[in-house]
């Protein structure tokens, strides 16, 4: 009965309230899983409650909308630097999109999340991705992670949380992450790191000041960013700062960029020089 309700919600349009209404249906969908995209790629979740995980398993998308303006930006050939890969939703369709030519670096904190990040990679057969285990950092070295309960396996965190025990994970900066797989160019970044988002442009300022700079996609999010310990809105302040513009991502290429940085709410950004 679960598969069949399972079936009809996903053929179901958006509309508002159609998780709600999806949690109530289903009721408790606790525990792993293996959840279908709109692609037909194949993901396997730690647990199907996580908002990625029950994404997936409702709509078949996690945040289309930032997805396709990913898939927009990259053409086949293209290099993409997915930081905080997650389980691969972002990962896998764009491996896929750029072709045998191009290139994926998946970065992921989480040692935990990471094992599943590689399975899932290689269940759905794909060989032009270079996943690494680490935080994208300021610096090389190690730093401290406060993983996630099970049922938020995608908000693992360098700031204290869930009163969570750290374990020491390394850190790695992109600009030597592009030296490493000896990469001549990086079309796009994609950033969503639980409000560390300035750290990792830190650690791109050879990427960012280069001659063609990359297309940058990040998360801003004011509470995350206030647990970080960091200014809110220091990572568009830092972008600006070498010449890049920002818009909110449903605005970019239609509308004007920001004329100040946010710092209150949240929003998905893109940023341009």
């Amino acid at each position: 009965m679960r598969n069949l309700l399972q079936r009809v919600i996903r053929v179901l349009p958006p509309f508002p309230g159609k998780l709600r209404v999806a949690k109530v249906l289903l009721g408790n969908v606790e525990g792993p899983g293996a959840v279908m995209d709109r692609f037909g790629f194949i993901y396997e979740v730690p647990d199907l409650r996580e908002p990625i995980a029950f994404h997936l398993l409702i709509n078949r998308a996690y945040e289309p909308e930032i997805q396709d303006l990913l898939l927009r930006a990259l053409r086949v050939g293209g290099v993409l630097l997915d930081v905080g890969a997650n389980i691969g939703t972002f990962t896998i369709p764009a491996a896929k999109h750029v072709g045998q030519s191009g290139h994926v670096v998946a970065i992921e904190a989480s040692p935990d999340v990471f094992k599943i990040l590689e399975k899932n990679i290689a269940l759905n057969n794909i060989n032009n991705i270079e996943p690494v285990c680490a935080a994208a950092a300021a610096k090389d070295g190690h730093t401290q992670f406060y993983p996630a309960p099970v049922d938020h396996f995608g908000m693992g965190s360098q700031a204290p949380q869930f009163d969570a025990t750290p374990i020491a994970i390394p850190s790695v900066t992109l600009d030597s992450l592009v030296r490493k797989f000896n990469l001549s160019s990086v079309n796009l970044i994609k950033i969503d790191v639980e409000g560390f988002e300035l750290d990792v442009l830190k650690g791109a300022t050879g990427l960012l000041n280069g001659k063609n700079p990359p297309l940058v996609v990040f998360e801003f999010c004011d509470w995350a960013e206030t647990r970080s310990g960091g200014d809110l809105g220091g990572a568009q302040r830092f972008l600006l700062d070498r010449g890049f513009q920002i818009w909110r991502a449903p605005e970019y290429d239609c509308g004007s960029p920001i004329s100040a940085p946010l710092t209150t709410g949240g929003d998905m950004l893109v940023a341009r020089r």
